[in-house]
């Protein structure tokens, strides 16, 4: 079982509630070297956890528009269980472990354009911490 997952950049931001602003771009600042070590190491946990075939991760940088790819997370097992649960763990370590930072950039008002920085989730360090419990290989099971 082969598994691709890739995530984009959404055309539109802002809360459920809310209408959203167009978003113009999306740039991701990375620490060169870091980075890369860093995925490395959260690949290299994913190997410990689960019996894969096989784990790719592209994970891009720079100014990215809507609808362009941001990650790639390609992994493969014998099982798509195993699979799965490999990518989701990947997917939550990146959005909150890797040194990326992201800055949005919206359509302004005719005269300037509104860029800002982009915090860190508590929804999505939640979905990272589940994979910390010391009980099996997937601790939110």
């Amino acid at each position: 079982m082969k598994l691709r997952y890739f995530a984009w950049v959404r055309e539109r931001i802002g809360k459920p509630d809310e209408t959203g602003a167009p978003l113009l771009a999306m740039t991701l600042e990375h620490y060169p070297g870091m980075a890369e070590a860093e995925i490395a190491r959260h690949v290299e946990a994913a190997e410990r956890r689960w019996p894969l075939l096989g784990v790719a991760v592209i994970h891009r940088y720079g100014r990215i528009v809507p609808g362009e790819d941001i990650v790639l997370v390609v992994t493969a097992a014998a099982h798509r269980q195993d699979a799965f649960a490999a990518a989701e763990f990947l997917m939550d370590y990146l959005k909150t472990r890797a040194p990326f930072w992201k800055q949005i950039e919206f359509a302004g008002d005719g005269r300037t354009d509104a860029k800002m920085w982009v915090d860190a989730k508590q929804s999505d360090d939640a979905l990272a911490d589940r994979w910390t419990a010391s009980s099996g290989r997937r601790a939110a099971e």
